[in-house]
């Protein structure tokens, strides 16, 4: 399962690292995570309706800022002296090469439910989405971000996520 091995390989080049940094952790983990994260339909669903306003050169900024959001979002809570353990369940088919993969995840003494969508791309199955705890990390930047892009467009979206990554 592409999943599993996602997984153990994230972690075995997380805890290769001497630093527990979450800009140097996402900096070495961002190539491994491209393999298995579609980060361009993730951030595509984090800004919905939005997109279509943004020109191809804010598009790809977006993505490059989004993923890098949630990258460290991540890695700032990771510590590799604690283990994870997560425990896949039975794929859901949602249709249209897609599906729902439930997951737990056990990480220091917590259990949390996780749901990992995926779908069928050209290089295999890809992440576009993470639901946790019944919450969709795309849904909920979705919610924030419009609140941000009503506000001032595409420019001031952008400009709010790099502000997020300082």
């Amino acid at each position: 399962m592409f999943l599993r091995s996602g997984l153990d390989e994230v972690l075995r080049v997380a805890n290769a690292q001497k630093s527990t940094d979450p800009v140097t952790l996402a900096k070495a983990l961002r190539p491994t995570l491209e393999k298995f994260f579609n980060f361009e339909g993730l951030t595509k669903r984090a800004i919905g309706m939005g997109w279509r306003d943004l020109s191809p050169d804010q598009q790809k900024k977006a993505v490059t800022l989004f993923s890098e959001i949630v990258i460290r979002s991540y890695t700032g809570k990771f510590d590799p002296n604690s283990k994870l353990d997560i425990q896949f369940n039975v794929p859901m088919e949602l249709g249209d090469g897609k599906k729902e993969v439930p997951a737990v995840a056990r990480y220091q003494g917590n259990a949390v439910t996780v749901a990992y969508r995926v779908e069928q791309a050209s290089k295999g199955w890809m992440i576009y989405d993470v639901v946790i705890e019944g919450v969709s990390l795309a849904s909920n930047y979705r919610a924030q971000f419009e609140e941000i892009r009503q506000k001032g467009g595409g420019a001031n979206l952008l400009a709010a996520m790099e502000s997020k990554l300082k």
